[in-house]
C-alpha cells in the first residue's frame, strides 16, 4: 500500500471516529476538527485532490447519518413510524 492509500485509509478512520462520537465535550470536538483539518492540508502534499477529500468527507458523513437512522429506528415497531417516513427510502412504482 503506498503512502497516498495509507493516508486515505487513516483520514477515513478519523472522519468515522469524528462523526460517530456523540458524547464529546466542545473542546474535544474542536480538537478533533482541527486534527482533521490538518490531515486534509497534509493530504494535499500527498497528492490527494480536493475532489477526493470532498468525496471522502461526504461518504463518511453519509455513512454516519445512515447508521444513526438505523440505530434510532432499529428498536421501534415499524407501524409506529409514519408511513411517509417508512416509505421514503422506497422508489415510487
Amino acid at each position: 500500500m503506498d503512502n497516498k492509500q495509507e493516508f486515505i485509509a487513516h483520514l477515513q478512520a478519523s472522519f468515522r471516529e469524528y462523526f460517530t462520537k456523540e458524547k464529546q465535550t466542545p473542546t474535544e470536538r474542536a480538537q478533533a476538527k482541527s486534527y482533521i483539518n490538518g490531515l486534509m492540508v497534509a493530504g494535499r502534499m500527498f497528492g490527494v485532490s480536493f475532489e477526493e477529500l470532498q468525496q471522502i468527507m461526504t461518504q463518511e458523513q453519509s455513512r454516519s447519518v445512515t447508521n444513526t437512522i438505523k440505530n434510532d429506528w432499529g428498536n421501534i415497531d415499524p407501524l409506529e413510524i409514519p408511513t411517509i417516513f417508512r416509505n421514503a427510502a422506497q422508489p415510487p412504482q
